[in-house]
This record gives C-alpha cells, sequence and structure tokens, in this order.
C-alpha cells in the first residue's frame, strides 16, 4: 500500500528538485559546520552524522500517502501514464516488463498503486441512538473501477454488532481525459453525523480542469438513509486550487491533502479545514479552512470563502477543526508544525464566530523532537487529534489534543495537553503510555469525549509489547476527570499482531489515522488491523496482487463507572494515578512475557502422546506514574479449545507483580496431548488472569507443534565461485538508479574469509553531483519448488552490515537491504512477497525481525518505506525465518538492496568499510512428523 511521489507536472518537477537541491545543500553545510551544536546540545543530538532529517521538511514530503496518490493519479491523467507507475521495483507490479528478469504480473493486471484488498485509514460516526454506524476507509479495491474510487465504506444497522460492505463510494464519471473518467475519488476518509440519519462523508478527489489538465481537490458525498446509499462528490470549491496559479502546461499548482471535518451540533455548520500545498506560501503549505451551511440538503452544497489559518515557513500538515457547541460561538484548529529539522510543534488557531474568522497561529507547546520510524508500519508523523467536551460535565468547553513526541527517545510516547480557557492557554504535556522513554513507539494516537458522560477516550498503536521486532497491539486509555487522573493502559486487540503481516509496495498499511467517537456512555473506535494472513504465503492467490490483511476492525466499549471521585490537590488540580477499570476494579496490567515449553518426549518439540509443562511468565508492563500500580493475588487459569489437547493443571497463583517486574508461575501448568493429536497444528492458549482488587483479563498464546521432518531446496555458501563472480543460477538485475552497480560476492568484508553475497555501500555514482548514488539492486535466487504436503519453509542463513543509519534514531536508517519470496507457481498471479508479510518467526540474532526502517523519499530509483538489514550489525548475525502457506509453490529469493544518494556507514561511523552480506543460506520444506 505504499504510494509513491511522482514528477506529475512542471510544478511538481521543480518542488523535486528543490527538495534534492536543498537536501545535498544541508549535507555539505552540517557534517563539518556548527550551526548544528546549539539544537543538538538542546535535544541531545548526535553530531557529523547523516543529515538527512537535520532540516525542515520540505513540503512534498508533508503530503499524505492519499494526497502523493492523487498527485500520481493526476500525472497518468494528464501525460497519459499508467497509474501504477511510480519506481522501478513497482513496474513489475503495473504490468511493464522494463527490467527483465524482473517483470512481474501480466499486461492487464490492475494497477500497482496500492493491494487489491487492503483496507486503513480509518474514519466512523455514529447516529444520535448509536444503532446506525457508518464506517470510511482507504480501499484500495477501487483501483480498478474507472472511475477509480478508492474511498469505501461500511455500515450497520444494529449498533456495530453486524455490518455491510458497501464497496465503494460512487462518482458519476461524466467527465474524461482519454479513457480514465472523472472526478476520481481518492480516499483520506472523514464521516460526520448530521442527524435525521443523513451522513456526510470527505475525500480528496480529482477532477477535470481543462481539456487535458486535471486538478488535486476535495468532495463530499451524502447519505440520507444511514450510510446505505451516497450521492457525489460534491466539489468543495474553495479548496480547488485557490491561487488561480497554473504551469507551463496550464496544470493547477496547489494541491489539496489531509482534510478533516467537524459539524456544530448547534447550527448544523459543518467545517472542514485542510493543507493547500502551494508555492504561494512561504513554507509550501497553507492550512485552510471553508464551511457550508446547507451540506444537508443543497445539491451541490455552498462553502464559504477559503480562510488561511496558518502559512508561515514551519506550517503544516494534518489539520483537525472542532466547534465548541453548546451554544458556543467558538472553533479551534490544530495541526502539526515543523520549526526545523528533527523537530515539530502543535499549532493551533481559535475563531470567536463559528469558524468564519480566525485568530493568529500559535504553538501550544515548545518545540518536541520527531517521532522515529516503526518497523512494519508505513509512514510516520506527529498530526494531533482533538475534541471538545460538549457534555454537561463540570469540564464542558475543555478542549483536549494528542499527539505523538519523541523526547525521551525511544520512538514516540503520547502526549496529551488540555485547555480548560477555551484554547487561550494549554496546559504542559502529559505522557500517557505505559512506559514513557523506555517501550518503544506508540503512534497515530484519537481523541474522543463522550457527550454525555464527559469521559475521554484515547487510543493509539502501540509496540512497548515486546523489546524489538513488529509486534504491536491497539492501545486504550480513559480519563473521567478532565484528564488529570487516567485509567492503566489497556489493548483493545484481543492479543497483538504483527504490524508486517500484509504489507508491501502499496502504501500505507496500517493508514494515517484512526477514530473513535463516544456517546452515551459507549465509545466507537475503528482501526486497521494487520491480521495473521489466513493463507500464508498462497493468500490471496491466484489472482491476487496482494495479500488479504489488513482489515478494518471495529469495537464497542460500554463505560461502566464506579463512585465519583473529586480529588483535587491543594494546587486545585487532580493528582495522578487513577486507576478505575471498565468492571469498577483496577485494570490488571499484564501481559504475557514469554513461554516456556518442557515437553515429556524431550525432543524438543511437542507432539502426539507428550505431556507438556509450561511456565508463563507474566509481566506488569505499566511504570507510568500517571497509572502504575502492582497487581496483588494473581491468580491464572489456563484452557484451549484446540482439538486433541486438554488442560491436566489449569490454576496456579503468582506472587504479587510491581509495575516494570516480571514474575513466573512457581508450579506449572499442565497440558495432555493426546495421540490422536495432528502434529503440525498450533495449540491455542487462553490465559485467565487477575484477582483480588482486579479485573479479569485474558491473555491468547499460540504453541507450535510438531517434530520437523525437513527437506533441503536450497543451499548455497558461495565458496564454489571465485570472489567477483555469483554461482551459477544466481542472477543480479538493476532496479533503479543511473549506476548499475551489481550483487557480488567477497571473502573479505565483515573480516570473514569465506566467499559471501555482498553488495557495497558506497557513494558511486557516476555524477554529475551526489545524487546518482541512489540505486536499486537485486540479487535473484534460483527457482525452487516446496513439496505439497509441506506445513512450512524455513530459512536461515548469516548477515553482516555496515549501513547509513540515523544515530539519532533508534530505527531510522537510509541504506541496507531485505528479503522478499517471489511467487513463481504456473496458475498464480507474479508477485513478491516481503517475507515479514507473512512470517510465523522472523529473528535476527536476538532481536525480533529487522533492525531498522528505511524513510519515504521522492526518488524513484529508491526502494523507499521499508524495514530492512541496516546499520551496523557489528559483525555476523544468524537469520531465521518461518514462513508458513508455501506448499506446492515454485518459488524464488530476491535480496533487495538499496541507498539513498547522501552519505554512508562511513559518514557515522569514520573508519568503517560500507556494505551488506550474506551467507550459509539454507532454505528448507518441513512437515510435521510423529517420531
Amino acid at each position: 500500500m505504499r504510494l509513491r511521489t511522482s514528477k506529475h507536472s512542471d510544478s511538481s518537477q521543480l518542488r523535486n528538485q528543490y527538495l534534492e537541491e536543498q537536501m545535498l545543500g544541508k549535507k555539505k553545510l552540517l557534517l563539518g559546520a556548527v550551526i548544528f551544536a546549539s539544537i543538538a546540545a538542546w535535544s541531545g543530538m548526535t553530531t557529523g552524522a547523516s543529515d538527512h532529517g537535520r532540516r525542515r521538511k520540505q513540503p512534498d514530503e508533508r503530503m499524505s500517502a492519499m494526497g502523493h496518490a492523487a498527485a500520481r493519479a493526476r500525472a497518468a491523467l494528464e501525460h497519459g501514464l499508467p497509474p501504477g507507475v511510480r519506481a522501478a521495483k513497482d513496474f513489475e507490479e503495473a504490468g511493464l516488463c522494463v527490467n527483465q528478469p524482473d517483470c512481474e504480473g501480466a499486461d492487464d493486471a490492475p494497477p500497482a498503486d496500492g493491494p487489491a484488498s487492503t483496507q486503513s485509514e480509518t474514519s466512523i460516526a455514529v447516529d444520535s441512538t448509536g444503532q446506525h454506524v457508518v464506517i470510511g476507509f482507504n480501499d484500495f479495491r477501487g483501483f480498478s473501477r474507472n472511475p477509480i474510487s478508492v474511498s469505501g465504506f461500511m455500515y450497520s444497522d444494529d449498533g456495530g454488532s453486524s455490518f455491510v460492505d458497501g464497496g465503494q463510494l460512487p462518482s458519476p464519471g461524466t467527465d474524461t481525459i482519454g479513457t480514465a473518467k472523472l472526478p476520481r475519488v481518492l480516499g483520506d476518509p472523514d464521516i460526520k453525523y448530521l442527524g435525521g440519519c443523513v451522513f456526510v462523508y470527505s475525500s480528496i478527489i480529482v477532477k477535470k480542469f481543462s481539456a487535458a489538465t486535471a486538478a488535486q481537490t476535495m468532495g463530499v458525498h451524502r447519505s440520507t438513509d444511514c450510510g446505505h446509499t451516497w450521492v457525489g462528490p460534491f466539489e468543495v470549491t474553495p479548496v480547488t486550487n485557490p491561487h488561480g496559479l497554473v504551469d507551463a502546461n496550464g496544470s493547477p499548482v496547489d494541491d489539496a491533502d489531509k482534510e478533516f471535518m467537524d459539524v456544530d451540533p448547534d447550527s448544523g455548520r459543518v467545517i472542514m479545514s485542510w493543507s493547500n500545498f502551494t508555492p504561494a506560501a512561504a513554507g509550501g503549505v497553507e492550512i485552510s479552512t471553508t464551511f457550508s451551511d446547507n451540506i444537508a440538503t443543497a445539491t451541490p452544497p455552498t462553502w464559504s470563502p477559503r480562510r488561511i489559518v496558518g502559512a508561515t515557513d514551519v506550517d503544516g500538515q494534518g489539520s483537525i477543526p472542532r466547534f465548541a457547541g453548546h451554544g458556543s460561538p467558538n472553533a479551534y484548529v490544530a495541526w502539526s508544525r515543523f520549526p526545523d529539522f528533527f523537530i515539530n510543534n502543535i499549532g493551533f488557531a481559535r475563531s470567536t464566530d463559528n469558524g468564519a474568522t480566525w485568530s493568529a497561529p500559535v504553538s501550544i507547546t515548545g518545540d518536541f523532537f520527531t517521532m522515529d520510524h516503526v518497523l512494519g508500519n508505513d509512514r510516520v508523523h506527529n498530526f494531533p487529534s482533538m475534541a471538545v467536551d460538549r457534555s454537561n460535565s463540570r469540564f464542558r468547553g475543555d478542549i483536549y489534543i494528542v499527539y505523538a513526541e519523541n523526547n525521551n527517545r525511544d520512538g514516540a510516547d503520547i502526549a496529551f495537553q488540555r485547555s480548560t480557557d477555551e484554547g487561550l492557554t494549554f496546559k504542559p504535556p502529559l505522557v500517557l503510555d505505559s512506559r514513557p522513554g523506555d517501550d518503544r513507539a506508540q503512534w497515530f494516537p484519537a481523541v474522543a469525549v463522550d457527550s454525555a458522560t464527559g469521559r475521554i477516550h484515547v487510543f493509539y498503536y502501540d509496540q512497548g509489547i515486546a523489546s524489538s521486532g513488529d509486534l504491536s497491539e491497539v492501545t486504550h486509555i480513559f480519563s473521567d476527570d478532565g484528564g488529570r487522573r487516567w485509567s492503566s493502559p489497556q489493548p483493545l486487540t484481543n492479543r497483538p499482531f504483527h504490524a508486517g503481516w500484509g504489507n508491501d509496495t502499496g502504501q500505507p498499511n496500517l493508514g494515517d489515522y484512526n477514530q473513535v467517537v463516544s456517546q452515551n456512555g459507549d465509545a466507537f473506535f475503528v482501526y486497521a488491523l494487520a491480521s495473521r494472513p489466513p493463507a500464508g504465503f498462497a493468500d490471496g492467490q491466484p489472482a491476487s496482487a496482494s495479500l488479504t490483511v489488513p482489515d478494518v476492525v471495529f469495537n464497542r466499549l460500554h463505560e461502566a463507572r464506579g463512585e465519583d471521585d473529586d480529588g483535587e490537590d491543594a494546587d486545585g488540580e487532580d493528582e495522578h494515578g487513577g486507576d478505575e477499570h471498565e468492571s469498577g476494579r483496577r485494570a490488571t496490567t499484564l501481559n504475557i512475557a514469554g513461554v516456556t515449553v518442557n515437553e515429556s518426549g524431550g525432543n524438543g518439540f511437542i507432539d502426539p502422546g507428550d505431556t507438556v509443562k509450561l511456565k508463563i511468565a507474566l509481566r506488569n508492563y505499566v511504570t507510568n506514574p500517571l497509572s502504575a500500580h502492582k497487581v496483588d493475588d494473581v491468580k491464572a487459569v489456563l484452557s484451549t479449545s484446540t482439538p486433541g489437547v486438554s488442560v491436566l493443571k489449569a490454576r496456579r497463583e503468582y506472587e504479587k507483580i510491581r509495575p516494570g517486574e516480571t514474575e513466573v508461575n512457581t508450579k506449572d501448568f499442565v497440558l495432555a496431548i493426546l495421540p490422536t493429536f495432528a502434529p503440525g497444528t498450533p495449540i491455542e492458549l487462553v490465559l485467565t488472569v487477575g484477582g483480588g482488587e482486579h479485573g479479569h483479563t485474558t491473555l491468547l498464546q499460540t504453541l507450535l507443534t510438531g517434530t520437523p521432518s525437513t527437506t533441503t531446496l536450497l543451499r548455497e555458501n558461495f565458496d564454489g565461485v571465485v570472489p567477483g563472480t555469483v554461482p551459477a543460477g544466481w542472477t543480479g538485475s538493476h532496479a533503479g538508479g543511473t549506476n548499475t552497480v551489481p550483487w557480488t560476492t567477497s571473502n573479505t568484508f565483515c573480516n570473514t574469509g569465506s566467499n559471501a553475497a555482498f553488495h557495497q555501500n558506497a557513494a558511486d555514482g557516476p555524477g554529475p553531483g551526489a545524487f546518482t548514488n541512489t540505486r536499486f539492486e537485486r540479487l535473484f535466487s534460483p527457482l525452487f519448488v516446496v513439496p505439497g504436503d509441506a506445513d512450512f519453509v524455513t530459512i536461515d542463513m548469516d548477515v553482516c552490515y555496515d549501513t547509513e543509519d540515523d544515530p539519532n534514531f533508534n530505527i531510522l536508517a537510509y541504506d541496507g537491504f531485505l528479503l522478499r519470496v517471489t511467487d513463481q507457481t504456473p496458475g498464480r498471479f507474479l508477485r513478491s512477497v516481503l517475507v515479514e508479510a507473512f512470517e510465523d518467526e522472523f529473528k535476527t540474532g536476538s532481536f525480533f525481525h529487522y533492525p531498522k526502517h528505511f524513510p519515504r523519499s521522492g526518488n524513484l530509483a529508491y526502494f523507499e518505506d521499508m524495514s530492512a538489514w541496516a546499520g551496523d550489525s557489528q559483525g555476523f548475525k544468524h537469520v531465521r525465518v518461518r514462513l508458513p502457506g508455501m506448499a506446492g509453490s515454485t518459488a524464488q529469493l530476491r535480496f533487495e538492496f538499496t541507498q539513498d544518494a547522501i552519505a554512508t556507514c562511513s559518514d557515522v561511523r569514520p573508519g568503517h568499510t560500507c556494505g551488506v552480506m550474506f551467507d550459509n543460506l539454507v532454505v528448507k520444506s518441513v512437515k510435521s512428523v510423529v517420531p
């Protein structure tokens, strides 16, 4: 789902050229200058390293994934390009064979703007009864339509118990450019409920501008039957190329992106804010607003003149508007600002005439460090979410803003700020997540206030569940006293998931945002979830270019409240530490930290007839003083529904578990594996824990089973060829960049005396200029055929790498390599699948998954926004991957190396030799048998 920039007009070509020149200029300046010292001293940054982020973000970098998709769709219309073409690595998936033998997909394959079935970037609205729920999402099934529509929707008439998939929003297609019908509806959904079962849904649209040009603007659809059917899109006319400028080809130069709406509960006025990307603004972006007073009934609706809220050189992206309601004429807008390299803050403006005019923008907090990249996840940002208390509680009118910040340098934490004086001032930020500074990234937060009770709900993606890898949860936290005290963070997801499951070269896999609404004591959550692909490697085959996940997930939580506690401290602020569970008891803040298996067969595998003893480590995962507490008198009950497995010893107790500590059951849980059990069947465990003053929580765990019987499919140690050559059957392919530097072999890198596959990381472009260094090179293995009875495939190898990463971050890197598996099975769609997208096990040395992640890029020769082996491995690391769903497949390994234009590992670690290497590759098929 990774959607790329394209040079779609003269104006965008100039912007891309400007961006690269600015990056190179900053590189030359910052590597040897002292102007960075003051910022480094303030933030603790490492000087003398890569500077990619050490500059204010340029406008094109701030545009959302769907904004870029719309820009590329516009390019296709105006220049006759296939809409799937964006980078060399993706020509294959667009059906354009330009680098044999890279070609994948048929000539009539669907465009590669995104997977065939991925649904993410979610929005939700609910009617006043709570029965009619409408969800919107980016739905890439719609790329195959003409006119294209990727704004998907589903609706429920029973409060969310069941949903109807409505497909995609309509477009009349009455305009054409060539064979393409317009307008195109290109996602970035936001939905609002207006009353009387009327819902409105906003999206980016691309509309015809002249005979041969198109404009990227906004449109709104309307439903008058509770979200079942829709009319539109109605163009939001003030959004369309507001400066009236065109380039030499007559194309409008302003592009609209990242809109959100709100409805005034008093008047029914609907306001929209968005980012207008334009060369007319000092920083290239204008935070803008417009409103309609007849959107519920008029065809088309009318809109007020555009107001520019923020247009300084630090503005902006991700704006969100909110009305105060309850008779107040106030409205508010918040957005992300970019005052300097690696630095963000939150912009804010207020209106006292319901959005007709706006105050001068201010920043509600000091500058903070930008968030790191996230393993398995596309696209990161620091956009705010905002809510206003419209309840009748004593906090009515208070404003709440949440966002991700990285001052603690653990990836990102969730910051919360509130205003109690109608936006004139804001309290200092509180950090809400479980272990600030020590729990990896939390990102994409959303906030809502219950319109009846005033309860504040915040939820977000969370990788604090593990110390490495892409394992993730969706976490929820709430406050009943205006944000003074908070509950302990609790997962909304019933089990952790891998963020990289289902990921591919489209963007974004988990979206840019999720949403929650709350009313009458119920909270309605919607988010994208990357569940385990049900068919593994073959998921979505034989006809799909992608796997079938991620998917949209809906949760509804009912509010259960204990006794009210005003509890104000001496300063008039409520003291921290509130921790009411939804049952009225304290939350059980425990998760499974590990499982140790001791099976009676003695071979290390769970087999039929075995008795299995289990030690299950439980961790109290909350250390944040805002909500941490010890969990006493922990009682746990183990169960399973897996056929052929019974629990002999199900009830165990734990000592009290203090914040941050882990305890293991002293007496074993015991399972009996019946002789009739089918080896290879996963055992699904359910552990219910709680007790004493704490509510109960359910933890899920999977045990893999079966003694493996293996068949070697591919083995290569590269010692059979002289250094500088590759073995027969191995093929290099240049996928992008001015310079071709193929994969080879070496027996000197990483102090190895053994020959191994190698690619250098070097400033080796032919010039002129550094930007010819960027490239993307591939190494293909021989084909191998997996037996039809295989349960899974394993890949073992040793890797060593020393490439450019960024020492200011834990995850961000720029050069490195990754692995995909190409499906060349006759009768299936020819596609390459990232190993992270369907793995059941993936370890690099002692940590899970890959260690690093590449940034987004406008350079078409760069394999952007991917997790990868990058940075400094400090010697060889063993890689082990377990891949399900490959039975009967004909497959090929594809090792993908990419590097950007600026710097190598030696700029980060002077004196180091730079490159990537892998060796001792073994691919096996595995069938589980009875020993």
